[in-house]
């Protein structure tokens, strides 16, 4: 969970810094519904399905934000910053797997492995 707070907050670091350059007001934090708290209030398991699914809205976001910018400085930050989350996506569903939260995804069959086999 540290790492993608600080992937998060890097991401808005960078992209309130090119609004702030054009002179737009950055949107303000809503981190301030944040508690205290010590005591978890949901399971591990429904964390990270959450994180996964914002993760996956998140590519999906700089997808088309870097297929409608006509700014080609924004592309390339989209571009990197998924790169980024699409690391990040693929260390959580590796950590579901593992957990046996989330069944290994389909793959094809390893043709090297079956050469050998026979």
């Amino acid at each position: 969970m540290r790492r993608g707070k600080d992937i998060s907050k890097k991401h808005i670091q960078l992209l309130s810094e090119a609004l702030i350059n054009d002179d737009i007001q950055a949107p303000i934090s809503s981190d301030h519904a944040v508690t205290d708290s010590t005591i978890p209030v949901f399971s591990d398991r429904l964390m990270m399905f959450q994180v996964s699914l914002l993760t996956s809205a998140g590519l999906g976001n700089y997808a088309t934000a870097a297929a409608a910018s006509q700014r080609s400085d924004l592309v390339l930050n989209y571009e990197r910053l998924s790169l980024e989350v699409g690391r990040f996506g693929k260390d959580g569903v590796e950590l579901m797997i593992k957990n046996k939260w989330m069944e290994e995804p389909p793959a094809a069959p390893d043709r090297d492995q079956l050469g050998k086999e026979k």
